[in-house]
């Protein structure tokens, strides 16, 4: 028998749910407790009633009575200490049960371990056993609690063993008394949570060890820390557990911390407190929110208590503190486990179950040994997995995509794609600016889009351009996935979902948006599977919650976004559902259905437009906007193509791919399944991608007319029929059989010889032809670089353009540069005296084109390669041009006479060209100051603090009269803008919070589900 002296202190507090077990637990051990206390604090259930039932003494406490104070107070009723080595006080919580040889396997480790001054069983779930809580405790940097097990660790032996640990939880915690009591027992100021991990930082630097025994096991509800009880300690503000556990958090790691620690652990904690406050927000868990907040600020308002802390541990410190950075996770270990569990997740999806299996036994089998027996035969393998449809095709996918993309790894642009700028500073710049330096100047709102894409590329290292690359790659798996996430849905036969995926992302929408870098289809391609899962069941949509209402809104908004024409189909399909409500209500009787779900698919409507807002106020302004996708305005391939289900444009299959999308939406017409309504849709939706792909509209910075590219709708289109033909296939095999062969059995066959033949030759050509594709890497940079030195200077990039025998320019006004990202999408349309001043160039008319190019501040004229000679003749022969170089790029002319951004005229006619310096705009004389730019009632020019007179010129420029000589300070006033965005930031997060899933304070989740 051990000489060892144990005394078991339990600490009551509400637990009469819990203690008939605990107590039957403690007086089952193997290796006896000696002497058993409890201490009651304020407890209004029949605890003390329980326990005295026990026989166990109990000592009443205030109902706030910490846990520490509690424990402290019955150590001080013990009897003196008669061998310090070998006394013992066992702390048990009232929802402890203990295994029977918890005690005697903790006293069996620290007899032969001198230096261990606190041992601790493994922590194992109270309802499921087999749920590992933990074996031994640590604390993160950032106040986390650290176990460095999994979430829900199944426990089978893994972690068995006996480990130095820095703590071990207090529930069931073996400690030397005469330690506790050198120590000062637990800090005051913890009066519940992390006194645990304070303790054992205290006892290192103390020079005393602690270990975690797994041979020791205990079972733990952690009813205070799930909320199964008010949390009633003095220092609990408002009985909120979780204030209190991040305020002692933090305090454990300021007070126990080396100084010169302090500010970086003091920005780290306030750093992760936000964080979580902005994550507990979004869960819309206010309460938990203001805890986090709380928690740090409690701290920091009360510095005192912290001065003081530190130097009582002053005096017990034997060794540093950070004798313990040993316990502490490393960013590398914290980092480290998250991916193994998104490696765990992955394993799990590919191997969802470990399949084994069962052969017949001979008993006649000499060589089979009893061990075989119980030996399972996996019937796991590599060639398994590849013949699973949800593998296989994902990685033909993958490898076909690899040799479609070789020409695009790297820096993309061409097509509708203009190049990118390096950072996502620049994409910022461009979205909060209230004036945007391109052609002429504008003051458009730019496109909601550039917000998302800086966003997304911010985890690239702010790198637009390998956000763009991977996203133009990744496109085809991405597409196949979210569609498959639909398809899945309508039917469980997974090789028919899976290869509709795949052939959804080689259909010929999706290989010409790629192709031509529209970037605006691409992530329409990617999308709208996924608005069409959360937008199910939109005919009763009054079963829609507002949660779900704000969800599909949000994905409405991204997909306007880059496509404006979601909002005009959005439009139909709602009035039409409108109407359709009403005859429903038996034409407006009953009412009460009738406005739910008017006031539903209104703010379905509405929702997106002020999510968009002001950009999506414009295109009202300028419907013919609402037709143009995001970046330069390519041609599509008219009407005759999109019929056949192909957009056509530059980079699209040729007329020969035939596409089976029609075929599949004719016969699906005729289908007695639901495919037949899902083909009607599709078949509204491609009547409306031919009569769009007909128009000719002029826009992004262009007045050429251009045919619509239907990308969108024929993503609708593509998508509706795939859907309708997985419901028509679906188990379409065992009616056949059943059936003598009729019209079912032809279409059948139709329809799958036809997807046969164009998926061999769509694929065909994306491998050979298609891979040279307007969208290359590597592209030639249009604007030579000796032009864009200058960054203010107006560049007219010319190019001939023969049509029959007619031969034109097209032109545009380039500033320091080639167009970037989102330039194209806010341009301004071209001024009518400079298309005026170009037009004449070519008939040799133009004698006062260079002072019309003066006036409007362009500086240089660019005819770029091929040249036409001819024009280069006219343009040299007409004066006002002087020949400044002539490469391989193009031919370049300077404009002659005074031209920049800035044109002053004194008061005798005399014209000059201002330069702005750092502190402004010095004026020698009283006259009149012109800004090259379009007029916009937002420039301002103040001189002396007063604003300076503004009018507009018949060029339609700014004029500010200037009365005297002085510094004069020109600005553009973008409150407009600023007071947009912070409005449009406010709806966006309003948004999103409603549309994420509300969290749950753990006192509404089940045990069971704990467990």
């Amino acid at each position: 028998m051990s000489s060892h002296r144990v005394t078991a202190i339990l600490v009551l507090h509400d637990g009469a749910r819990w203690l008939p077990e605990v107590i039957a637990s403690l007086a089952s051990q193997t290796h006896p407790v000696n002497q058993s206390v409890a201490v009651d604090t304020g407890s209004e259930d029949g605890s003390a009633k329980l326990v005295k039932g026990a026989r166990i003494p109990v000592f009443p406490m205030a109902r706030d009575t910490g846990f520490g104070e509690a424990i402290g107070h019955a150590v001080s009723t013990l009897p003196k200490i008669l061998d310090p080595e070998r006394e013992w006080i066992w702390l048990i919580h009232d929802d402890l049960t203990l295994h029977p040889n918890a005690l005697g396997n903790l006293i069996a480790e620290v007899e032969t371990k001198p230096s261990v001054a606190m041992a601790g069983p493994k922590l194992l779930g109270w309802h499921d056993h087999t749920h590992l809580l933990e074996i031994g405790v640590s604390i993160a940097a950032n106040g986390n609690r650290w176990t460095g097990l999994e979430p829900s660790e199944y426990d089978q032996g893994q972690r068995d063993g006996v480990y130095e640990v820095l703590a071990v939880s207090t529930a069931g915690a073996l400690i030397r008394r005469d330690v506790f009591e050198q120590l000062g027992g637990f800090d005051p100021n913890l009066d519940l949570f992390r006194d645990d991990v304070d303790f054992g930082w205290r006892l290192y630097s103390a020079g005393y060890t602690a270990i975690a025994v797994s041979s020791a096991i205990a079972f733990h509800a952690e009813a205070s820390a799930n909320e199964r009880r008010t949390v009633d300690v003095a220092e609990a503000f408002l009985h909120r557990p979780l204030l209190l556990d991040r305020r002692n958090a933090a305090y454990v790691l300021l007070v126990n911390s080396s100084w010169w620690r302090l500010p970086i652990l003091t920005v780290q904690l306030l750093t992760g407190a936000i964080l979580r406050a902005v994550g507990f927000l979004f869960a819309k868990l206010p309460g938990y929110a203001s805890d986090e907040i709380l928690a740090i600020g409690a701290l920091i308002l009360q510095p005192a208590d912290l001065i003081k802390a530190r130097k009582v541990r002053r005096t017990h410190r034997l060794v540093p503190s950070g004798i313990v950075s040993r316990f502490i996770p490393s960013r590398w270990s914290q980092t480290r486990l998250a991916l193994s569990r998104s490696a765990e997740w992955i394993r799990t999806q590919l191997f969802p179950a470990e399949i084994t299996e069962v052969r017949e036994i001979s008993v006649l089998d000499e060589n089979l040994d009893e061990e075989d027996l119980l030996t399972p035969a996996s019937n796991r393998s590599w060639i398994n997995l590849l013949k699973r449809p949800l593998v296989a095709l994902p990685l033909f996918l993958f490898f076909l995509t690899l040799v479609w993309s070789r020409n695009r790894f790297g820096a993309l642009s061409g097509g509708a794609l203009p190049e990118q700028p390096n950072g996502v500073s620049d994409l910022w710049d461009i979205y909060f600016r209230g004036w945007h330096s391109i052609a002429m100047g504008t003051s458009a709102a730019a496109p909601p889009w550039l917000a998302l894409i800086a966003i997304f590329a911010t985890p690239l290292l702010g790198s637009v351009k390998l956000f763009i690359v991977a996203l133009f790659f990744l496109a085809p798996l991405a597409m196949a996935t979210t569609l498959h996430m639909l398809l899945k849905r309508l039917s469980d036969n997974r090789w028919l979902t899976a290869s509709s995926a795949v052939l959804y992302a080689i259909s010929p929408v999706a290989i010409s948006a790629i192709n031509s870098g529209r970037l605006a289809t691409v992530v329409i391609l990617v999308l709208l599977p996924l608005l069409v899962i959360v937008a199910s069941g939109w005919r009763d949509v009054e079963k829609f919650s507002w949660r779900r209402v704000s969800v599909v809104s949000l994905l409405v908004a991204i997909l306007a976004a880059f496509s404006p024409i979601i909002f005009l189909f959005g439009l139909a399909l709602t009035g039409a559902a409108i109407y359709r409500d009403y005859l429903d209500s038996n034409q407006g009787l009953n009412s009460k259905l009738f406005n739910d779900r008017l006031h539903r698919r209104i703010a379905l409507v509405l929702t997106p437009l002020l999510l968009c807002a002001p950009w999506s106020f414009e295109l009202i302004f300028n419907p013919n906007r609402f037709l143009i996708d995001a970046g330069f305005l390519i041609p599509g391939g008219g009407p005759n193509l999109a019929i056949l289900g192909n957009p056509g444009g530059p980079g699209s299959l040729p007329l020969a791919v035939l596409s089976p999308l029609s075929i599949i939406l004719g016969i699906s017409l005729f289908s007695s399944t639901r495919a037949r309504r899902v083909a009607e849709f599709g078949f509204f939706s491609l009547l409306s991608a031919v009569l769009i792909s007909a128009i000719s509209v002029t826009g992004n910075g262009t007045l050429i007319p251009t045919r619509i590219y239907s990308g969108t709708l024929m993503t609708i289109t593509t998508v509706s029929a795939i859907c309708a033909a997985v419901i028509a296939l679906d188990k379409l095999r065992d009616r056949l059989i059943a059936t003598n062969i009729n019209f079912r059995h032809i279409s059948a066959a139709t329809l799958l010889v036809a997807t046969i033949l164009y998926s061999l030759a769509s694929i065909g050509w994306i491998v050979t032809k298609g891979a040279t594709s307007p969208l290359q890497t590597g592209r030639e940079v249009v604007l030579p670089a000796f032009l864009a030195i200058e960054s203010d200077a107006k560049t007219l990039v010319l190019r001939p353009r023969t049509s029959g025998k007619e031969i034109s320019l097209n032109y545009y006004l380039a500033r320091g540069g080639d167009i970037s990202l989102g330039q194209p999408d806010i341009a301004p349309q071209d001024r009518e005296q400079i298309s005026i001043a170009v037009r004449e160039l070519t008939d040799g008319t133009g004698l006062t084109s260079s002072t019309t190019f003066a006036v409007h501040g362009i500086k240089y004229l660019f005819l770029k390669s091929p040249v036409d000679k001819n024009i280069a003749r006219v343009i040299d022969g007409l004066g006002g041009f002087n020949r400044a170089s002539s490469t391989n790029a193009g031919i370049v002319w300077k404009t002659v006479g005074s031209t920049g951004q800035v044109l002053f005229k004194d008061a005798s006619g005399k014209s000059s060209v201002l330069v702005e310096g750092i502190l402004g705009i010095t004026v020698s004389a009283p006259g009149e100051m012109t800004l090259t730019e379009n007029y916009s009632l937002g420039w301002r020019a103040m001189q002396d603090g007063q604003r300076l007179q503004r009018t507009r010129s018949v060029d339609g420029l700014p004029v500010f009269t200037v009365e005297k000589p002085g510094l004069v300070t020109l600005m553009y006033d973008g409150t407009l803008r600023r007071a947009w965005v912070s409005l449009q930031i406010v709806i966006f997060v309003t948004g999103l919070v409603m549309a994420l899933p509300a969290g749950r304070r753990r006192r509404e989740i089940e045990d069971a589900e704990l467990a």
